[in-house]
């Protein structure tokens, strides 16, 4: 069974993203800073991570509906 997957990415502004699957954590790390949004469904991780653009898919599918927090530098 996968407990977490990290994808990095080809993207202006997405570097990379871990998800962990059992705490429904998504961790984005930004060219400007690492941010975790919390219980996001399955769906929605799949949906971003294998869209041609993160930084589109993060604005569509996960702001605005996951709670959120800036991670320390």
């Amino acid at each position: 069974m996968i407990k977490t997957q990290t994808n990095v990415y080809d993207s202006s502004t997405v570097e990379a993203s871990t998800y962990n699957f059992k705490t429904k954590d998504l961790i984005v790390t930004f060219k400007h800073g690492t941010y975790v949004y919390r219980d996001v469904s399955e769906v929605d991780y799949l949906a971003f991570s294998n869209d041609k653009s993160q930084g589109i898919a993060l604005n569509n599918i996960i702001k605005g509906v996951y709670e959120y927090e800036k991670l320390e530098d």
